[in-house]
């Protein structure tokens, strides 16, 4: 089987995803249901992005199996961390460089992911 067609589906996907996102965003249509089913459809996306390595034999599971697994825990983290953040307490009270807590901690959160995905990018360049 050709494990590309899944990588490709999945992309196709993510395209659509970021459009119906921007769509949904610009014409007031979110809903708390669909940005849960918005996050669970990103991590089948995830899924069928990464596995075809894998299955093709490109790369080895034992690499795969692991960047899966920080992949998902980055996204369920992130997202946890988020919603405890701005549930918990007074999130306006300014609490470090002229920064209230949730913004702290978004800020935190956007410096940590974004160089999680490069270093990401590095490795992807520097093995493939």
């Amino acid at each position: 089987m050709h494990w590309y067609i899944l990588a490709i589906v999945a992309f196709v996907g993510n395209l659509f995803d970021f459009i119906d996102g921007m769509v949904a965003r610009k014409y007031h249509k979110t809903t708390a249901f669909g940005s849960f089913f918005d996050s669970t459809l990103d991590r089948i996306a995830d899924f069928l992005m990464i596995t075809p390595f894998a299955f093709a034999g490109i790369v080895s599971w034992q690499i795969v199996a692991p960047f899966l697994l920080f992949s998902f825990l980055i996204s369920y983290a992130r997202g946890t961390s988020e919603k405890v953040a701005l549930t918990k307490g007074d999130t306006t009270t300014k609490f470090i460089f002229g920064l209230n807590v949730a913004e702290a901690i978004f800020v935190v959160i956007t410096v940590l992911s974004g160089y999680t995905a490069l270093e990401r990018i590095l490795y992807a360049y520097k093995k493939l």
